[in-house]
């Protein structure tokens, strides 16, 4: 009797992805760890690894791909959020260690110490706005509030306070206008009962601070630049508060009211 004809198969798809999988997992990894400080460093690893395993599970044949396109999104995600993080801690914490350092100084072995000459700005104050220290002074001359979709604010989904200064390098170090603020100042609204609200900074206000916030200043010069925090509401007033750097005291505050 004569046998039919066997039709071919087409290939069965395998019941695993291995490669999405590791990629999801090592994704998922990437996003918890980000936003903390040193590990973040270990998540830019983690990303790539994580990212390159996905494009891999895509690219098998016959495997399932829902794991792998996962994976590539967080693992893609984690790693830009991670590289970006790891660049605004290492700056502010650098910031931070030279402010540190410059304000401890200690007499050479072969000389005596003396008395401070008259004049001498050795302890740091914050009085009408000016922030000084033996290292800089930073001069508050004028804030406002930018609604979001506004010019200095056009990208932007909350609103902003955009607070104008001068920062003027008291030593022969060179220093950034965008440095010396973050080690200095932090922004508050006192509208969670609960919680301390510190405000996140947002982006420059305003094209013509682009340049101006990364350009290191000489001894004895000045540079005019911005910065800006998102408010959580337009009504809450905003409380600044000034330090030497980040892990001293607080020497004042300012606060702006915002109606």
């Amino acid at each position: 009797m004569p046998t039919q004809p066997v039709e071919p198969q087409p290939p069965q798809r395998a019941a695993g992805n291995p490669f999405g999988i590791t990629s999801l997992i090592l994704g998922i990894l990437a996003m918890v760890g980000f936003a903390i400080p040193f590990f973040n460093y270990v998540t830019v690893a983690v990303g790539a690894v994580g990212l390159m395993l996905g494009i891999v599970g895509l690219v098998v044949k016959f495997r399932p791909r829902k794991a792998a396109i996962a994976g590539v999104i967080l693992s893609g995600l984690g790693l830009i959020l991670s590289i970006i993080l790891a660049v605004v801690y290492t700056a502010v914490f650098a910031g931070a260690a030279k402010a540190i350092s410059s304000s401890e100084t200690v007499p050479p072995a072969t000389t005596s110490s003396t008395a401070a000459p008259a004049g001498d700005t050795s302890e740091a104050s914050f009085k009408d706005g000016v922030l000084t220290t033996p290292k800089m002074k930073l001069t508050i001359t004028s804030h406002r509030v930018i609604p979001a979709g506004q010019p200095g604010n056009e990208y932007g989904d909350k609103p902003v306070i955009a607070i104008v200064y001068t920062t003027t390098n008291l030593t022969s170090e060179a220093i950034d206008p965008t440095t010396a603020w973050i080690g200095s100042f932090q922004a508050f609204q006192d509208n969670d009962p609960n919680a301390v609200n510190e405000l996140n900074v947002s982006s420059t206000p305003g094209d013509q601070y682009l340049d101006s916030q990364t350009e290191k200043i000489k001894q004895g010069g000045s540079v005019e630049n911005a910065v800006a925090y998102e408010l959580d509401d337009e009504t809450t007033p905003v409380k600044l508060t000034a330090k030497e750097n980040l892990f001293s005291d607080d020497l004042g505050s300012v606060t702006y009211e915002l109606q």
